[in-house]
């Protein structure tokens, strides 16, 4: 009942992390692969939204919460415990992405009326910006939706600039920009394919 949103897999392969909200706030599930709840991870506080679940190979959780009062990026251990406030910059950060070696984290922040996509480390610090983008109007562009590649050197995302949500790519420090699909079409939340061992 409710949301059900945001899957990712455990380390495991054997259960996902996702979204529910049965009819309350939503918070953090741990679930097996056929569906059986394994355990709620995230407890509010107070009817707070704990959401867009995102886990690394060495099995840290990180997500969005607005427990703080508007949503930003927190980190925590697979069972819900030691949760670290990770972002405090802008007005709503959301969609954390973890890099391969779960050294840092790519996100999507708004500090003005628009989105940009950031890497920081995975505590927080360094935090380097990679998008800044006007549409035609000379509005800023929203960059959102960061997906990490599966060696780590680039981030992809989607952007507004041209007027429809098209995908890019940027190195991983920002220094290089490649539009990735030209068309007339929207695309949203792409993900990179894994390294198959």
């Amino acid at each position: 009942q409710g949301i059900n949103s945001g899957a990712t897999f455990a380390p495991d392969n054997k259960h996902i992390y996702l979204t529910i909200s049965q009819g309350t706030s939503p918070d953090i599930y741990k679930m097996t692969l056929n569906g059986d709840l394994a355990g709620k991870i995230t407890n509010g506080p107070a009817g707070a939204l704990n959401v867009e679940p995102a886990m690394s190979k060495n099995g840290t959780l990180a997500f969005s919460s607005d427990r703080a009062g508007r949503p930003m990026i927190y980190t925590a251990d697979a069972d819900g415990s030691n949760v670290k406030r990770i972002t405090f910059a802008g007005v709503f950060n959301s969609s954390p992405s973890w890099s391969p070696d779960g050294k840092k984290i790519a996100f999507s922040g708004q500090s003005d009326n628009n989105f940009d996509i950031f890497v920081m480390n995975a505590d927080g610090t360094g935090m380097i910006r990679l998008t800044s983008a006007k549409k035609s109007n000379g509005r800023m562009a929203s960059n959102e939706d960061p997906s990490f590649s599966p060696d780590g050197r680039f981030v992809m995302y989607t952007s507004d600039r041209t007027g429809k949500s098209q995908i890019y790519i940027s190195t991983v420090d920002g220094t290089e920009e490649r539009r990735v699909t030209n068309d007339n079409y929207n695309y949203y939340k792409p993900k990179w394919s894994s390294n198959i061992d």
